[in-house]
């Protein structure tokens, strides 16, 4: 099985592709404005983290902990080192890289946001979970999305099944979901936060995948576009002398 599998289909998938990291980027700069601001989008976080609070039960406070485990540093850590070490063992170390290099690229996105940004969490007295760190954007969104998405697009395609693909492709949303829902749910986020972590997540995953791929696509791409030599040409013979096919036919 060969380790680069989806070069050509994300290849020709480039133009929309690269659609849609220009359409995230264009909402992560007018968020990151709103919130700097403390307007637009922002109008929408006590809203949304008040009636979060308000709906909270035994079950859902469960529940909502193990999502946010799920989607912690040091979980997220322990999978993509378990993922990349299956990749290397089957021998795809290229796929492995680009997770590898997902990963790491995730956390330091969001430790460079977090400082750029300064934004502060909800109140103490809405949480009900521990954090000392900034608020924007949100790391377990952040980390989720583009570990769980690189994951996705590394391990996906290789299943043979098309049901067993939708279903690890559904089983991967719900997750990354679930950990994003659970940072307002416990108070540690405002929903703005959650929205930041999840776009710079995935247009992260796009601007990885474009690195990982698009070298040999442009390769496979110049080759099909170089005119093959004519019949009987000597592929690297300058031009002939004058006089030359005389000589030879001499």
């Amino acid at each position: 099985m060969s380790s680069t599998p989806n070069n050509d289909r994300y290849g020709r998938a480039f133009p929309a592709l690269a659609a849609v990291a220009v359409l995230l980027t264009a909402f992560i700069t007018v968020l990151t404005g709103n919130i700097l601001r403390e307007d637009g989008l922002t109008a929408i976080d006590p809203e949304i983290s008040g009636w979060a609070a308000e709906h909270r039960t035994d079950t859902l406070t469960a529940i909502a902990r193990v999502a946010t485990t799920l989607g912690d540093t040091l979980t997220l850590t322990i999978i993509t080192a378990l993922v990349c070490a299956a990749l290397i063992w089957r021998g795809h170390r290229r796929d492995a890289t680009l997770v590898a290099a997902t990963g790491i690229g995730a956390a330091v996105l969001t430790f460079v946001g977090k400082r750029l940004v300064g934004r502060s969490r909800p109140p103490t007295a809405d949480r009900l979970a521990f954090e000392s760190s900034l608020s924007y954007p949100s790391g377990h969104s952040l980390g989720s999305m583009a570990v769980i998405g690189i994951i996705a697009v590394a391990l996906v395609p290789r299943l043979h099944r098309t049901v067993t693909r939708l279903a690890a492709i559904v089983a991967a949303m719900i997750l990354v979901v679930a950990v994003g829902s659970s940072r307002v749910y416990l108070g540690v986020h405002w929903p703005t936060d959650v929205l930041a972590g999840w776009a710079i997540g995935a247009l992260w995953v796009i601007i990885c995948l474009g690195a990982y791929t698009y070298p040999n696509h442009r390769w496979k791409t110049h080759s099909m576009n170089t005119p093959a030599p004519r019949d009987g040409a000597l592929t690297n013979a300058g031009p002939r002398e004058p006089g030359a096919r005389d000589a030879e036919s001499s």
